[in-house]
């Protein structure tokens, strides 16, 4: 299936030296990232459209006042690289569109214990009544958020056409989801803590997020029509 997005692509570019007058590109910013779109007119209602977008952000933080103190490296990114038919029911901006596409949204992240953890009381001294355990003997916690699949349908509506119109600028709106099926969640440790990120042991937090089956779409931009 990844393979059609490049041949979509560049069969909007070919087609697009014989047909100018019915191609269009666009630029976007929305839930899914920051990209590019070119779209084809195939008649005055329908057109076939091609999307990439995407964005990426990491983080460190640390805490210097909790008991222990943690730090935390973390990256996110997100993005989309989909093939969509939008219809224009009454022949103006409106339109309709449904399609298929990747929904690169990920997310991990790092955390490590900065001080020794007391298992029992700590002594006034500082000291420990008890267990103590180094942050090397914890270990670093790994998390990830991901989908099983990357391959998702998308439905939605939206505003502007980049394969038919008079005007060279238009305005693009969309509003739509992709359903994605639910996230899950992993995580490892190479510590103490190990045996607590088993399988068996993330189902509790695995079916929490059992409900959050869409991935809401919402972006504008601004089209150029050749």
């Amino acid at each position: 299936m990844r393979a059609l997005f490049p041949i979509l692509f560049a069969s909007l570019f070919f087609i697009s030296t014989a047909s100018a007058q019915n191609i269009g590109f666009g630029l976007r910013a929305g839930t899914t990232g920051v990209g590019a779109e070119v779209g084809l007119g195939l008649t005055g209602k329908l057109n076939l459209r091609g999307h990439f977008s995407t964005f990426s952000y990491g983080y460190t933080e640390s805490t210097t006042d909790e008991d222990p103190n943690l730090t935390v490296d973390g990256d996110a990114s997100l993005g989309a690289m989909s093939a969509f038919l939008d219809l224009h029911p009454f022949g103006n901006s409106f339109r309709l569109s449904a399609g298929v596409g990747t929904n690169n949204f990920d997310v991990s992240a790092t955390g490590r214990a900065l001080d020794a953890v007391c298992f029992g009381d700590e002594l006034p001294d500082g000291g420990c009544d008890g267990k103590e355990f180094s942050p090397e003997k914890l270990g670093s916690l790994k998390g990830s958020v991901s989908y099983a699949s990357s391959m998702h349908p998308y439905m939605g509506i939206g505003f502007g056409s980049l394969g038919n119109g008079e005007s060279l600028i238009t305005v693009l709106f969309d509003l739509g989801v992709f359903y994605t099926g639910s996230p899950e969640i992993d995580l490892d440790n190479d510590g103490l803590f190990r045996p607590t990120t088993e399988a068996e042991n993330l189902q509790v937090l695995n079916d929490g997020l059992e409900s959050f089956k869409w991935y809401p779409v919402l972006s504008i931009g601004v089209g150029f029509r050749l």
